[in-house]
């Protein structure tokens, strides 16, 4: 049954960078407080992301799969990397086969470009990925010329407690948010988190919950809703492994 949280939502993108254990650090931070939000998850897949720690050689995750699960444990997608270092990866379908690709490069002016591998008539065949430097958000079109934003969020619920969240909204030309136009959160407490991992992982998964009726009625496909989800996991491991290799470099000069 689809539950309607009406909460308080504090949006931030800053982050504490303190030794081995921090992700990384970016220099704003946005605020937003709308207690009339809602937001109704009326579909939830499980991301089985196991992530990276913070006390490790700065390698890339050893995982090449990740399987995104239904709530009756099928398999709705399968996520493939092209090789343990490489960061592309393909998003298919255990039905329809490949579906989107996300390609890497490198270099802080060059964002990823996600693929469309069976793209309808309505889309491009490209989604490119943008994000502003010493920030974790990042932005892309949707279809006719929506603008879509991956970013970090802080919310607090009717019992007191709070938790972080990776959300899809939608926004406006000037980066502002309209009301009731969240599309889909990532959830990873202690009862959503992939199991095995902890809070002090980066990129490892949880439940990523989709507002159907606001992803239909905004033509926002659900695989590049898992593809962008996604993307937002492997930033993570770059920036933690980032600081990785600051600490060993600190280390080895001091």
């Amino acid at each position: 049954m689809a539950t309607t949280t009406n909460t308080k939502v504090d949006y931030t993108e800053k982050e504490v960078v303190s030794s081995a254990q921090s992700v990384s650090s970016a220099s704003s931070e946005r605020t937003l407080t709308d207690t009339n939000f809602s937001f109704s998850p009326s579909r939830t897949l499980a991301i089985n992301a196991r992530g990276i720690g913070a006390f490790r050689l700065p390698l890339p995750a050893r995982q090449t799969e990740i399987f995104i699960h239904n709530p009756d444990d099928t398999v709705a997608y399968i996520s493939t990397r092209d090789s343990l270092w490489s960061g592309d990866a393909v998003l298919s379908d255990p039905k329809r086969g490949n579906l989107i690709r996300t390609d890497y490069f490198f270099g802080p002016t060059r964002g990823p470009v996600l693929r469309l591998l069976q793209s309808p008539s309505v889309l491009a065949d490209e989604l490119k990925i943008s994000g502003k430097w010493g920030s974790r958000a990042v932005q892309f079109m949707g279809s006719g010329g929506l603008l879509l934003e991956w970013g970090y969020a802080k919310e607090k619920r009717a019992d007191g407690n709070k938790v972080n969240l990776i959300v899809l909204n939608v926004v406006d030309g000037q980066g502002k948010e309209p009301q009731n136009r969240r599309i889909a959160q990532l959830a990873r407490g202690q009862d959503t988190r992939t199991p095995g991992t902890s809070r002090c992982a980066a990129g490892n998964g949880g439940e990523l919950q989709i507002d159907e009726a606001a992803r239909q009625s905004l033509e926002v496909d659900e695989a590049i809703v898992v593809a962008t989800c996604l993307l937002m996991l492997k930033r993570e491991i770059d920036r933690r492994r980032l600081v990785q290799c600051v600490v060993i470099a600190g280390g080895g000069g001091s």
